[in-house]
């Protein structure tokens, strides 16, 4: 499923505008409250000391009737007021200096009407207060206050959300740049720079950061010269006793030409030298491997058939015992490359191709810069999983001759056709032509 992902910095000043809209929404609806409070203390206010005059001027006998005064209907009795207050309020004010309010308006349209009620108490005994305003009734001065209130919440509106965006724009710039900065430094890191003090990034958390990203690629390159260090140390270590026993079984040879040879010293030399062949091959192969990526190799003329045979000769031994016939077909072909990764290429190849067959013809077929190998393999070995491959063998090894093909710059393939297990290398100059 697809998951779409945002930036750092787009996430940043989407929350800093979504944080101004919010203060603005609620400021505003804050400041529309208040102004409405505001008039209805206002009308609060008026309506008392309406009614405290008209106790005052009017006397007790003159009360029993409603009347207007001062803008307001003022009764003795609750049902004296007009129909208009008593529609709206049919109940009327439970307690005294409470103020009834009722709006003919929606959520976004403007009031139709606007009818306040209130009771007062006097010495002589309650005043019902009520008035309905309508718009051509309503003095000038409420919708001036109205659109300069409107005007002055959409200013302060503006003021904050550009306050907000130029800090956040502030704030961002002068986080960002140490960030860019810990990103740079993090793809130019190398050796040389994994030794230097980490630099100064403005910020606490993008030191430690840094530090830990410098002291966590320190580990993986301690590991990994470490683990050149022994590859090196143990294929020169190994260099020694192979040169040994390599000429010890020459010697023991030309001992045993001049008498005679028993058949179980024989198969020992035999065994001793098909050992130290093994440990030549993995010797070679570890100190190639030894070699830095960008170490350029030295290249030689090679006489790939004399190679060929050469490298089939030494792994004849992986078929003594078998009912398997060889045949090797070569043609005069001189190639430029690298003569350490061309033996363990080919030699692989050939060591799988013997190792793997019990019965049949192994072919071994060269032409100018293409070399295949095809060898017959039991009909249960075609499925093998890919761990079972690397149990027997073809895994590691077939892994392996991938990596130096492409080294230095040679194309292997490798494919089933039937019961053949059948590889394809191809020299780069071959592929060329």
């Amino acid at each position: 499923m697809f998951k779409a992902r945002i930036s750092l910095r787009a996430l940043l000043i989407s929350s800093f505008l979504a944080l101004g809209l919010i203060l603005v929404l609620a400021y505003s609806l804050v400041s529309k409250e208040h102004f409405i409070r505001g008039l209805d203390a206002a009308m609060a206010t008026n309506m008392e000391k309406t009614a405290r005059t008209f106790s005052e001027v009017i006397g007790p006998g003159q009360r029993e009737r409603a009347r207007e005064f001062s803008g307001f209907d003022v009764a003795m009795q609750w049902a004296s007021l007009p129909a208009y207050a008593l529609e709206a309020f049919p109940g009327g004010p439970g307690e005294p200096g409470q103020l009834l309010k009722k709006e003919g308006s929606s959520w976004f349209s403007r009031p139709s009407f606007v009818i306040f009620a209130m009771r007062y108490e006097t010495a002589s005994g309650p005043l019902y207060l009520s008035q309905k305003l309508t718009p051509p009734a309503t003095s000038e001065l409420l919708p001036q206050a109205a659109r300069q209130n409107r005007l002055l919440t959409l200013t302060v509106s503006i003021l904050v959300i550009g306050f907000i965006l130029t800090v956040g724009w502030l704030l961002l710039r002068h986080v960002s740049r140490p960030m860019a900065a810990l990103r740079a430094w993090t793809h130019s890191l190398n050796n040389d720079k994994l030794s230097q003090p980490v630099p100064d990034f403005s910020y606490p958390e993008l030191n430690e950061m840094a530090e830990l990203i410098r002291n966590s690629l320190s580990t993986v390159e301690q590991a990994l010269d470490r683990e050149r260090r022994f590859l090196k140390h143990a294929s020169h270590e190994l260099r020694t006793p192979i040169s040994t026993i390599r000429s010890n079984i020459e010697l023991q040879r030309k001992l045993t030409q001049k008498r005679e040879k028993y058949e179980d010293e024989k198969s020992i030399v035999d065994r001793i030298d098909r050992a130290s062949l093994t440990m030549k091959h993995l010797t070679e192969t570890l100190l190639w491997l030894n070699h830095e990526p960008d170490t350029p190799l030295q290249s030689e003329a090679v006489d790939l058939p004399g190679l060929i045979r050469e490298l089939a000769g030494e792994m004849s031994y992986l078929l003594a015992g078998k009912p398997v016939t060889t045949e090797i077909s070569t043609s005069s072909y001189s190639c430029t490359v690298p003569l350490v990764p061309a033996r363990i290429i080919l030699g692989n190849l050939i060591r799988n191709a013997y190792q793997h067959c019990w019965e049949g013809t192994v072919v071994i077929d060269q032409q100018e810069g293409r070399v295949t190998i095809s060898n017959p393999v039991e009909p249960d070995a075609q499925n093998l999983s890919p761990a079972s491959s690397e149990n027997t063998g073809y895994g590691l090894g077939l892994e392996l001759t991938t990596t130096l093909s492409q080294r230095i710059g040679w194309h292997y393939t490798a494919k089933r056709e039937g019961n053949y297990h059948r590889v394809v290398v191809e020299t780069e100059s071959s592929r060329d032509s």
